[in-house]
């Protein structure tokens, strides 16, 4: 997936459109503002449901985009289309309503969960537009159906990526829940290892191909019951 500086660099050298630029970053703006604080608030507010207000105290369970915001995180989202919010805070050990290993799990899964719900929702007005067809759509359409597009497929990118079960990604924590004592150990003892494994595959590009086709095959299940539209 092309970041929006991609887009820009290659537009300014005539490989694509001014048009494919403003969808780039249209579509990052929407994560970063919509996205990233959706999925932010579900990590705070399971937390909550758990029976740990760290993160309400915090002020994290909420949708205000400022809240959540790590502009370095931002910036990269738009450099080369994986970015980070701030971190939510949670004490596993408050969640007093569940057993430590199920908040884990739940408190975990609940961001990367909260892509996927982001990406169907987009997907709707997005299939709704698409039955109008090409034909009968005025350009501002067409735009505008392109922008949803791409943006539920960044969600979709970034609920695979945060489910790699490495650290520090939510699919580790995830993955927690389910190890033995030594295993976790092990690996929460290598973290920096794991850290810079993941770092030399995402920026040797091995991850890419892995990471496209589970992509195109969750848009594809989840295009499926959209279909009924129309």
């Amino acid at each position: 997936m092309r970041s929006s500086a991609t887009e820009l660099i290659m537009c300014l050298a005539g490989q694509t459109s001014v048009i494919d630029v403003i969808i780039s970053i249209f579509a990052d703006l929407i994560v970063i503002f919509v996205c990233f604080p959706v999925h932010e608030c579900a990590h705070a507010l399971v937390a909550k449901l758990c029976g740990d207000d760290t993160a309400e105290r915090a002020g994290r369970v909420t949708l205000n985009p400022f809240a959540h915001i790590d502009w370095i995180g931002a910036l990269m989202i738009f450099l080369c289309s994986i970015g980070y919010a701030k971190p939510v805070p949670v004490n596993l050990e408050r969640c007093n309503k569940v057993s430590i290993r199920k908040a884990n799990l739940l408190v975990s899964a609940a961001g990367p969960l909260s892509n996927l719900l982001m990406a169907f929702i987009l997907l709707i007005p997005y299939r709704i537009l698409s039955v109008v067809g090409i034909e009968q759509m005025s350009e501002t359409m067409i735009l505008l159906a392109s922008m949803l597009y791409y943006a539920a497929e960044i969600n979709v990118f970034l609920m695979i990526f945060n489910f790699i079960p490495l650290p520090p990604f939510d699919g580790f924590h995830v993955l927690a829940t389910f190890l033995p004592p030594k295993a976790l150990y092990f690996m929460e003892r290598n973290q920096r290892i794991f850290q810079i494994i993941v770092l030399l595959l995402i920026f040797s590009d091995l991850l890419d191909y892995p990471l496209a086709i589970a992509e195109n095959a969750i848009m594809h299940v989840l295009m499926i019951p959209l279909r009924l539209i129309g």
